[in-house]
C-alpha cells in the first residue's frame, strides 16, 4: 500500500504526537463536525508541499496547535503532568513549531518519509528520509513518484467538486496542460514565439523599405523640376510680401502723422477749456469753504447745546437734593414743635399740678394746727383732781415709779423704739407706693416708644426696599444702554467693514439705468417663466480669482446671456421683452445649441496653458451652455504661453493670458485693458450678499436706537433715589432718637424695680421690729402695771377708778387723740411733700426738654433758610441754563437755514463745474483716444518690423537696422504709459518708439500708395499661396536622391538576413509547437477515451444498465491548449444539457467522472477525497463505494473523508476522528475492516 501512516505534532486541532494509521487500499475517515477531519485533510496536503492559502490559514504558523487544557482536579492535573513530562511538554498551547511526517512505500516495497515542519516565526523544513533537504529535492522526489504538487492529482479538496464540473473551457484545458507537463514548455512556447514574429515582422519590414526606397528614386527624380518651378513661385510671392509690408507702414506713419496733427490742434482748444474748469473748481472750493466754515460754526453750537445740556443735567440732581434736604428740615421742625407744644402742655399741667399740692399741704398744716388746738382745749375739760390729789398722785407715782424700774427704762426705750419704726415703715410704705406709680407710668411710655420704633423699621424697610429697587432700575436701565451701546458698536463696525468691502468690490459706482432694467426683466423672466435659469455670469465662476479677466474675455458678449431650457422659452422671453420694451438679450436653449466636443489634447498641451471649461465651475443642468460659450478656448497663465501654443506649435485656437490679451485662430491679437471691467461681474453675488448684510445692520442700528432708553428717565429715577434716601435718612434719625428714648426708659425701669426691690426688705424687717417692740411693750407694761396697782389702790378707790391706769388712760386718751391726729396730718404732710417734690422734679425735666426743642427748632430753622436760599440760586442757575440752551437752539436754526443756503450753492456751482468738466473730459477723450490710435499704429509698426526680422524680410531702409527692434514685446519700452500735462494745460502728444529706423519708400509707386490696399495684396500673395499649396514640391529631392541610392544596396543587405533570421526562428518555435501538442494531446486523448467508460460505471444501475455518456471537445484542434476543452456529460435517460443546467448531484457524478479519468493518467500512487459525496443521495454514494472499491488496490489507494455510512460501509479500514475535551484535542481511532468482509 503506497501511504502507510501520517504522523503529526502539534499541527492545527491535533495536540502533541500522534500516529493515523496505518491506511489500507481503501480507508474511510469518519467523525463528527469539528472533530478534524479536513484538519487531516490539511496535514497530507501541508507534508506533500501544499500552500497554506489552499488549507484554510492565511500563513505556515497559523497551522501551529494553539488550544489549552480544560480544568480538571488535581488528580488528573497530576497524571497529566506525568504524561507532560513524557511528551518534553508539547501541546499546551506554547508550541514553537509543528511538523507532518508521511510514510510511503513504493512498489518495490521501499519506505519513503517525507517530512515538512514549520515554527511560529514562519520558518519551514523539509526531511527527506531524516535528512534535511531543499524544497526542490524534496518537490523532485515526490515527482518521481508520480505525485504532482502543482496539478494536486492526488487529492480533492472539500467543496472542490462542483468547481471542477463548473469550471471554464479554460482552466479545464490549463488542467490536463499540468497532467500531461504540456504547461512547463508554456515559457519556451512563448519565447520561440515572439522570437519567430519578430523575426516575420523584421523580414516584413527590412522588405518593405527595400521597395520604399526604390519609389523614392523614382519620385525625386520626378520631383526635381516641380522644385524648380516652386522656387520661382516663391520669389514672386516674398516680392509682394515685401510691398504688402511697405504698403502697411506707409500707412501707418501716414495716420501716425494725422492724428499728431489733430492733437496739436485740440490742444489748442484745451487750455481755454482748463482755465475754464479751473475758474469753476476755484468757485467750487470757495462755495464749500463757505460751506464747512458754516458747518463748523453748526457742529460748535451743537457742541455748545450739548455742553449747556449736560451743565443743566447735573444741576438738576443737585436741586432735588436740595429739596430733599429742605424736606428733611421741615419734618424736622414740625416734629420739634409738635413735641414743644405738647412738652409745654405737659409742663404747665405739671406747674398747675405743683400749685394745687403746695395749696393741699398748706391747708392739711392748718386743719393739724387747728385740731392740735381743738384737742388741747378739751383736754383741759376731761377729769381734774385737786391739788392734794394732784400731790397724792404725783407722790404715789413717783412711789410707783421706784419700782420695776428696769422695766419700766425698757418700757420707755421700747415706746420710743416703736415710734422710731412706725414712722420709718410708713415713709417706706409711702415711697414704695410712689415708685409703682412711676413705674407704671414709665411702662406706659415704654409701650408707646416700642410701637412707635416698629412703625419707623417698617418705614426704613419700605424705603430701602423703594430705593434698592430704584438703584436696580437705574443699574438695569444703564446696563441696558451699555449693552445697547456695545452692540450698536459691534454693529458699526461691521457695517464699516460691508461698506469698505463693496468700496473694494466697486459698489460704490451708480449702476446703469440699463443695468438696473437689464436685471428687472431678468428677475420678472424668472417669475414668469419656469425655464429661465438666469445669466450666463450668474451660472459659472472661476476657480481661482486670477482667472476672473481672462474668463471674462474668453465669454464675451455670451457673459450676459440668458440661459433657458428649451428653444419655445427663449422665444416666449423675447415676446414678452418686445412688448415690455424692456430691451434686447441673447437666449441659449439648452435643447437646441450645438456644442463641439473638447479637444482633450489642449488639456496637456502645454505648461500653464488650460482649456476654459477647465477653470470654471458650473452646475451640471448649464453645463452645455457653458461649454458652447467657451469652446475650445485656451486660458494661458503669459503670453509667452500663448505664443508658444498658437504661433510656435501652429494651433488654430483662441488664447486668452490671464491680463485679457487674446491671439485669435486667425493669429491676430487683442490687447490692452476693457472700459467695463466685466470681471466686477464675479462680484455681483456676493456683493448683492454684502448689500443684504449692510441693510439688515442698518435695520439693526434702528431697532437698537429704539430700544435705547431716553435721558429723562435716568433723570427721575436719581430723583427719586435722592428722594428715598433722604427720607430714609430722617427715618432713621427717628429711630435713633427713639432707640435712646427706650434705652433710658428701660435704664429707668431698671432702676425702678432695684429701688423696690432695696425697699421691700427694709419694710419687711422694719414692720417686724415694729411688732416685736409692740409684744415687749405688752409684756412689760404687764410688771409695771402690777406693781403700781399695789400703790394705787386706795388712791384708785378714792377717785372712784378701777385702777390708777384708768385715770391715765382717760388723759392719756385725749394725748393719744392728739398725737393720732398729728401724726396722720403729719403723714398726709410728708405724703403731700414727697409728690411736690416728684413733680418738681418733673417740671424741671420738662422745662430742660423745652429749652432743647427751642434750640433744635432755632437750628433748623437757619437750615431752612439756607436750603431756601440754596434752592433758590439752584433754580435761578437752571433757568438761566435753560434760556442759554434756548438762545442756543434759535442761534442753530439760524445757522442751519444759512447751511442750506450755502449747501444749495454748492450743489449748484458743482453741477456748472460738471458740465464744464464734461466738455473737458470730451476733449481728453478724444485726445486720448488720438494717442490710443497713434498707440496701436506703433504697436503693429512694430509688430511688423518684428515679422520682418523673424521671417528674414529685407526691408529697404533709409537709416537704422531690424536687429535695434526687440523680439519681446515690451509695452515699456515702446509706449509710454501715462500721459503726463504741460503745464499750459494742454495733453502731451503720446511718443512712441521707432527703434531709430527710417523706412525707404521709393520701390512703392505713387498709384500703389494711393490706390492700393492691403486687402488687394492679400489677394494677390492668397493666389500664390494657393498655386504654392498645391505644388508642395520636394526642394530637398536632388540632393536626397544620391542618398537614397545609396541607402537601397544597405537596406537589400539588411533584408537578406532577416529572411534567414526569420527561418530559423520559425522552425525553433515549429519544434517546440510540436513537442507541446505532443504532451497535451496524448494526455487529452487519453483522458478522452476513459471519461465515457468511468461515467457510465458511475451512473449505470437497474433502470439503466448502460449508464450516461460523457464526452471531452477542443475548442482549437491545432494548439488545443490555447483553447478550451469542454466537457459534456449526460445523465441516463436524460436528454442533452449544458453542465451548468444540472443538478447538484449530477455535477458532482460528473466531476468524480472527470476526476477519475484524468487521475488514470499517469496516476499517482494514493488519491484523497473530502466529502466529495456531500450533494449526492445514497444511491449514488454506493455506486462511489462500489467504483472505488473495484479499482482500490496495492498500486492504487483510496482515502476518503466522509459522512455516509453507505460509502465508508465499503472501505477496507476505518480512521475514527473524535475531539478529546479533556486535553482540547483531537484523537483517531483506526479499524480493520476486512475482518469482517464475508
Amino acid at each position: 500500500m503506497p501511504l502507510v501512516r501520517i504522523e503529526l505534532c502539534d499541527f492545527k486541532s491535533y495536540r502533541g504526537h500522534q500516529t493515523i494509521g496505518p491506511f489500507r487500499n481503501f480507508t474511510s475517515v469518519i467523525g463528527p463536525n469539528g472533530a478534524g477531519k479536513s484538519n487531516l485533510m490539511d496535514a497530507i496536503s501541508f507534508v506533500l508541499g501544499v500552500k497554506s492559502a489552499q488549507l484554510r490559514s492565511s500563513q505556515l504558523k497559523d497551522l501551529v496547535y494553539r488550544g489549552r487544557r480544560l480544568g480538571r482536579t488535581d488528580v488528573e492535573e497530576g497524571s497529566a503532568a506525568e504524561e507532560d513530562d513524557d511528551g518534553e511538554g508539547e501541546g499546551e498551547g506554547t508550541a514553537k513549531k509543528a511538523w507532518v511526517l508521511a510514510v510511503y512505500q513504493d512498489a518495490d516495497a521501499k519506505e519513503w518519509k517525507f517530512q515538512r515542519t514549520i515554527s511560529t516565526t514562519g520558518a519551514s523544513e523539509y526531511r527527506l528520509n531524516d535528512k534535511v533537504v531543499t524544497y526542490s529535492a524534496y518537490n523532485a522526489a515526490l515527482i518521481s513518484h508520480n505525485i504532482l504538487v502543482k496539478a494536486k492529482n492526488f487529492l480533492v479538496f472539500q467543496g472542490d467538486v462542483e468547481q471542477v464540473a463548473s469550471q471554464s473551457p479554460l482552466a479545464l484545458s490549463r488542467l490536463i496542460e499540468q497532467i500531461s507537463g504540456s504547461l512547463e514548455l508554456a515559457a519556451e512556447y512563448e519565447k520561440a514565439k515572439d522570437a519567430q514574429e519578430r523575426a516575420t515582422e523584421n523580414a516584413t519590414f527590412n522588405f518593405t523599405k527595400r521597395r520604399g526606397i526604390a519609389g523614392e528614386i523614382k519620385q525625386y527624380k520626378e520631383q526635381k523640376g516641380e522644385a524648380e518651378r516652386f522656387e520661382s513661385l516663391c520669389a514672386d510671392k516674398d516680392d509682394l510680401i515685401l510691398k504688402r509690408n511697405l504698403f502697411k507702414l506707409f500707412k501707418i506713419e501716414e495716420s501716425i502723422e494725422d492724428n499728431s496733427r489733430n492733437i496739436v490742434n485740440k490742444n489748442k482748444e484745451l487750455a481755454g477749456l482748463r482755465e475754464e474748469q479751473r475758474v469753476h473748481d476755484k468757485a467750487l472750493e470757495a462755495a464749500r469753504a463757505e460751506q464747512a466754515k458754516v458747518r463748523s460754526s453748526v457742529m460748535q453750537k451743537e457742541k455748545n447745546i450739548k455742553k449747556a445740556e449736560k451743565t443743566l443735567d447735573a444741576k438738576r440732581p443737585d436741586m432735588v437734593a436740595i429739596e430733599a434736604q429742605i424736606t428733611h428740615s421741615t419734618r424736622k421742625i414740625n416734629n420739634a414743635a409738635k413735641t414743644r407744644d405738647e412738652v409745654a402742655r405737659n409742663e404747665q399741667k405739671l406747674r398747675d399740678r405743683v400749685e394745687s399740692l403746695e395749696k393741699e399741704l398748706a391747708g392739711v398744716r392748718r386743719v393739724a394746727d387747728a385740731v392740735q388746738e381743738e384737742q388741747r382745749k378739751a383736754a383741759q375739760h376731761n377729769m381734774a383732781l385737786s391739788e392734794e390729789g394732784l400731790e397724792e398722785y404725783r407722790k404715789l407715782k413717783a412711789s410707783a415709779n421706784v419700782l420695776a424700774i428696769d422695766e419700766r427704762q425698757s418700757l420707755e426705750r421700747l415706746n420710743r423704739d416703736e415710734k422710731a419704726t412706725g414712722r420709718t415703715a410708713a415713709q417706706l410704705t409711702e415711697r414704695e407706693k410712689a415708685l409703682v406709680e412711676k413705674k407704671a407710668a414709665r411702662n406706659e411710655e415704654l409701650n408707646v416708644q416700642t410701637q412707635k420704633k416698629v412703625e419707623l423699621e417698617e418705614k426704613i424697610a419700605s424705603l430701602q426696599a423703594n430705593l434698592a429697587r430704584t438703584r436696580q432700575d437705574l443699574n438695569n436701565q444703564q446696563s441696558e444702554k451699555t449693552r445697547i451701546s456695545k452692540l450698536e458698536a459691534e454693529a458699526d463696525e461691521k457695517l464699516q467693514g460691508v461698506y469698505q468691502q463693496l468700496l473694494q468690490a466697486g459698489v460704490d459706482r451708480n449702476e446703469s439705468e440699463r443695468e438696473l432694467r437689464l436685471k428687472e426683466t431678468l428677475a420678472n423672466l424668472q417669475r414668469i417663466f419656469p425655464g429661465v435659469r438666469g445669466r450666463v455670469v450668474d451660472l459659472c465662476k472661476p476657480i481661482a480669482r486670477k482667472y476672473e479677466t481672462a474668463m471674462s474675455v474668453v465669454l464675451g458678449r455670451n457673459i450676459d446671456a440668458v440661459v433657458v431650457d428649451e428653444e419655445k422659452t427663449a422665444i416666449d422671453c423675447i415676446e414678452y421683452m418686445r412688448n415690455q420694451r424692456a430691451g434686447q438679450a441673447t437666449f441659449i436653449p439648452l435643447d437646441t445649441i450645438q456644442v463641439k466636443p473638447i479637444n482633450d489634447k489642449f488639456r496637456s498641451f502645454a505648461k500653464g496653458a488650460r482649456l476654459a471649461v477647465d477653470v470654471i465651475v458650473s452646475e451640471g443642468a448649464v453645463e452645455r451652455a457653458i461649454h458652447h460659450a467657451c469652446g475650445n478656448a485656451i486660458v494661458c497663465d503669459t503670453m509667452e504661453v500663448a505664443r508658444y501654443v498658437c504661433y510656435e506649435k501652429g494651433q488654430e485656437v483662441k488664447a486668452v493670458t490671464l491680463e485679457g490679451t487674446v491671439i485669435h485662430k486667425s493669429g491676430l491679437i487683442t490687447g490692452g485693458r476693457s472700459t467695463h471691467n466685466t470681471s466686477k461681474k464675479w462680484d455681483e453675488k456676493d456683493v448683492q450678499g454684502l448689500m443684504r448684510v449692510r441693510d439688515n445692520l442698518k435695520a439693526q442700528l434702528r431697532e437698537l436706537a429704539k430700544q435705547k432708553p431716553r435721558g429723562q428717565t435716568d433723570e427721575n429715577l436719581i430723583a427719586e433715589i435722592s428722594r428715598l434716601e433722604s427720607a430714609s435718612t430722617v427715618a432713621r434719625d427717628d429711630l435713633s432718637a427713639c432707640k435712646l428714648r427706650i434705652t433710658g426708659l428701660k435704664d429707668e425701669l431698671k432702676h425702678i424695680d432695684k429701688e423696690i426691690k432695696q425697699i421691700n426688705p427694709e419694710l419687711k424687717k422694719v414692720q417686724k421690729s415694729h411688732a416685736s417692740c409692740v409684744e415687749e411693750i405688752e409684756k412689760l407694761t404687764a410688771i409695771v402695771n402690777a406693781a403700781e396697782d399695789g400703790i394705787f389702790k386706795t388712791f384708785c378707790k378714792k377717785i372712784d377708778v378701777v385702777h390708777i391706769r384708768e385715770y391715765e388712760e382717760r388723759q392719756l386718751k385725749v394725748a393719744q387723740e392728739e398725737s393720732k391726729a398729728r401724726l396722720q396730718f403729719e403723714s398726709q404732710i410728708a405724703r403731700l411733700g414727697h409728690q411736690v417734690a416728684f413733680e418738681k422734679d418733673g417740671l424741671t425735666a420738662a422745662l430742660e426738654r423745652l429749652a432743647s426743642l427751642e434750640t433744635v427748632l432755632t437750628t433748623e430753622e437757619a437750615n431752612l433758610a439756607k436750603y431756601d436760599g440754596q434752592k433758590t440760586a439752584v433754580q435761578d442757575e437752571i433757568v438761566a441754563s435753560e434760556k442759554a440752551i434756548e438762545d442756543l437752539r434759535k442761534e442753530l436754526a439760524e445757522i442751519q437755514e444759512t447751511l442750506e443756503e450755502k449747501t444749495k450753492n454748492v450743489e449748484a456751482v458743482k453741477r456748472t463745474t460738471a458740465k464744464a468738466g464734461k466738455v473737458l473730459d470730451l476733449a481728453l477723450k478724444e485726445i486720448a483716444t488720438w494717442n490710443d490710435e497713434i498707440e496701436k499704429l506703433a504697436l503693429e509698426r512694430s509688430s511688423i518690423y518684428r515679422k520682418c526680422r523673424l521671417e528674414e524680410i529685407q526691408l529697404p531702409l533709409l537709416q537704422g537696422n531690424l536687429k535695434n527692434v526687440p523680439m519681446e514685446e515690451n509695452l515699456r519700452d515702446e509706449v509710454a504709459m501715462d500721459i503726463d500735462e504741460n503745464e499750459d494745460g494742454t495733453q502731451q502728444l503720446k511718443k512712441v518708439q521707432d527703434h531709430g529706423i527710417e523706412v525707404d519708400f521709393e520701390s512703392l509707386d505713387e498709384d500703389t500708395r494711393e490706390n492700393g490696399s492691403v486687402a488687394d495684396f492679400d489677394k494677390d500673395i492668397a493666389k500664390l499661396n494657393a498655386e504654392i499649396e498645391r505644388m508642395a514640391p520636394n526642394l530637398k529631392a536632388i540632393e536626397r536622391l544620391e542618398d537614397v541610392e545609396t541607402k537601397l544596396a544597405e537596406t537589400e543587405r539588411e533584408a537578406e538576413k532577416a529572411r534567414k533570421d526569420s527561418k530559423t526562428a520559425r522552425d525553433e518555435f515549429q519544434d517546440v509547437k510540436r513537442r507541446r501538442c505532443e504532451l497535451f494531446n496524448k494526455a487529452y486523448n487519453h483522458i478522452s477515451d476513459c471519461i465515457d467508460q468511468v461515467y457510465k460505471d458511475l451512473t449505470k444501475g437497474k433502470a439503466s444498465p448502460m449508464g450516461g455518456v460523457a464526452y471531452l471537445s477542443l475548442e482549437d484542434s491545432e494548439e488545443p491548449y490555447n483553447g478550451g476543452i469542454k466537457y459534456h456529460a449526460m445523465p441516463p435517460m436524460k436528454r442533452f444539457r449544458d453542465m451548468e443546467q444540472l443538478s447538484g448531484g449530477e455535477k458532482t457524478v460528473a466531476a468524480l467522472a472527470l476526476l477519475f479519468a484524468i487521475h488514470s493518467y499517469q496516476p499517482a500512487p494514493f488519491f484523497v477525497l473530502d466529502e466529495v459525496d456531500a450533494a449526492l443521495d445514497n444511491t449514488n454514494v454506493a455506486k462511489i463505494a462500489n467504483y472505488i472499491r473495484a479499482h482500490a488496490s496495492d498500486v492504487f489507494q483510496f482515502i476518503v473523508i466522509s459522512l455516509k455510512g453507505s460509502l465508508y460501509e465499503r472501505g477496507n479500514s476505518l480512521v475514527g476522528i473524535y475531539r478529546d475535551q479533556e486535553i482540547n484535542s483531537s484523537r483517531t481511532l483506526t479499524l480493520d475492516l476486512t475482518q469482517y468482509d464475508e
